[in-house]
């Protein structure tokens, strides 16, 4: 096969860049005018021209990422192939997906109809290597393809022949069909403004995972000095576009963020001033988990405009140190000792929040089943403490119209959806009860999980791997923006010192198990009772000390919170004591 040397006007039509010329003095008009003729001093010029360019770039350092394409072994089309292609379909398509003849006549394309109705059928799309003719991929409307000759991945990206001179802006887009829209809305565009420039658009002839044909084009990219990749707006698109930056040339790569999911969509809805603006909005590529101090502040106000989590009344001077709530993204610890009424206050905090919160609930009860968890909230709900009575007398209220009533209103919300999530399905492993959650939070749209108490799920595991399962929890919050609260028991004290359930005064580096619960968390709350005092205000009041809020950076006594239990209900001891309540 001859060697491409470059594009030329042709005498033949007038093109300004469609005659392909080649070092043998044969040539190629893409318009398929049908000129056949070149006088043997042009014929020299380019083959002397051809010699002093020839040679390809190797692979070195700067190309590392660069991968070998195996030649095809399927022969090119014969020129007897391509004038019967011809005699069977035309150049016209009809405006066929918005596509003009004048561009896409320049591109070698050519289409068939069906006889009946006229309507597109099949769309040619010519395939070039050296910037000759090696075959045609066949698109079968709507989307099947099938090719004739050689168009794999040592061909040419589709387009790519009419470009050679490089320039400032090559275009990569995901399929023929966008290449082709892409074009024409930039043609149109430079038009418009009474430019003759032309953006150069190529894009791969084998679909999305591409990245071995753009790295055999390197020194094609290399002549451009913006390179800017708008593969289609969905998950294969993303993962293409990341192939495709380790094989193109280093600081020139830019990213079209799309805001329709292809180029054809943009003509077909006739947003060519869009595409225009998101053309040269494209941002430079930087890796995935790097953010450009240029991108951060719509992501600084975003996090004032997600509601926080509230506190319940009895806590507003927590709430007050928190600025408001909880915000989601964060892990918050509650820990104490064993049979001090964490569990209490954290029933409570549940409790308001699933009538005040903006987020869903999702709760993982490991001391209580469904129904203990259940007769727990619903008895804070009416007022009465359901397991202070007899199994005759709790029956008899969980019968009564009332009670049936406000058992309606703790369990749905007006539109008839749950209020709250439980799981409380204790068997199997730590897999097990992350898969749960992982379906409270995508399934059920929870963005606050209550875990009571996490140590039943990891007490007994390696101080490892109970390092992973909050460095899952952390994976979780950022993936997904959820909270996790974490209920926490608290280690033993030391022989002759004063027990925890005693109120003796406890740290973080008294929380049972690895220390990365305390360290890794935005927030750890340490409760405190003597539930042993002989004085009733006393032995019922739980203080309570904040030794970490992350986002304000508060700590100290953060409220004393005393339970009545007759009504089953927290109070600040504050306002209780004043009669604030």
């Amino acid at each position: 096969m001859a060697s491409f040397v470059k594009h030329a006007p042709c005498p033949g039509c007038g093109s300004s860049d469609n005659l392909a010329i080649y070092d043998d003095g044969s040539y190629f008009c893409f318009s398929y005018c049908g000129y056949k003729s070149l006088s043997e001093d042009i014929k020299e010029k380019y083959k002397q021209e051809n010699e002093r360019n020839r040679g390809y770039v190797k692979k070195s350092a700067e190309r590392e990422y660069m991968e070998e394409v195996t030649k095809s072994t399927k022969p090119a089309i014969t020129e007897a192939e391509n004038q019967q292609i011809k005699s069977e379909t035309s150049i016209s398509g009809k405006g066929f997906r918005g596509l003009k003849d004048d561009y896409t006549k320049q591109f070698g394309v050519r289409y068939s109809y069906d006889e009946k109705t006229g309507e597109v059928t099949e769309q040619y799309y010519a395939v070039t290597q050296e910037g000759q003719l090696t075959g045609y991929k066949i698109r079968e409307v709507p989307k099947n393809f099938r090719s004739v000759g050689r168009t794999g991945a040592d061909c040419e990206l589709f387009g790519q022949f009419k470009f050679n001179r490089g320039g400032k802006f090559v275009l990569i887009v995901e399929g023929e069909l966008c290449q082709l829209s892409a074009y024409q809305m930039l043609a149109d565009y430079n038009k418009s403004r009474g430019s003759d420039y032309e953006t150069a658009v190529v894009s791969p002839t084998i679909g999305a995972n591409a990245q071995k044909q753009v790295a055999a084009q390197y020194k094609f990219f290399d002549s451009f000095d913006q390179i800017i990749i708008a593969m289609d707006a969905d998950e294969a698109g993303k993962k293409a576009e990341e192939k495709l930056v380790k094989v193109l040339p280093k600081g020139k790569v830019k990213i079209m963020n799309l805001r329709y999911k292809d180029s054809n969509e943009y003509l077909e809805a006739g947003k060519g001033k869009e595409f225009i603006q998101d053309f040269y909005n494209a941002k430079s590529y930087v890796p995935v988990g790097v953010v450009g101090s240029g991108d951060i502040s719509s992501s600084m106000r975003e996090e004032f405009m997600v509601p926080k989590i509230p506190l319940p009344p009895f806590m507003h001077k927590l709430q007050k140190m928190m600025a408001g709530g909880i915000p989601l993204g964060r892990a918050i610890n509650l820990a104490s000792a064993s049979g001090t009424g964490k569990s209490t206050i954290i029933d409570e905090i549940v409790y308001y929040m699933i009538f005040n919160s903006p987020h869903k609930v999702g709760i993982v009860t490991l001391e209580s089943t469904c129904g203990q968890y259940g007769n727990k909230l619903l008895s804070r709900h009416i007022g009465v403490k359901l397991e202070l009575k007899t199994n005759e007398e709790a029956l008899d209220i969980l019968s009564s119209e009332q009670t049936k009533q406000k058992e309606h209103e703790l369990f749905w919300m007006n539109d008839g959806e749950h209020r709250f999530y439980l799981i409380d399905d204790r068997d199997g492993g730590v897999d097990n009860v992350k898969d749960a959650i992982e379906n409270l939070i995508i399934g059920c749209g929870c963005k606050v999980i209550v875990l009571d108490p996490v140590h039943d799920i990891i007490g007994s595991l390696p101080n490892e791997e109970q390092e992973s399962f909050y460095s899952w929890q952390k994976g979780m919050m950022k993936s997904h923006n959820c909270t996790f609260c974490n209920v926490m028991h608290t280690r033993k004290t030391q022989s002759g010192q004063k027990a925890g359930s005693t109120g003796a005064d406890l740290h973080e580096e008294d929380i049972q198990g690895a220390s990365a619960a305390y360290k890794s968390a935005a927030c750890n709350l340490i409760f405190g009772r003597n539930k042993e005092a002989e004085d009733d205000i006393e032995r019922n009041t739980t203080i309570m000390k904040a030794t970490k809020i992350r986002w304000t950076g508060k700590t100290g006594i953060a409220g004393k919170y005393y339970y009545d239990n007759e009504s089953h209900r927290m109070y600040d001891l504050d306002d209780y004591l004043n009669g604030n309540i």
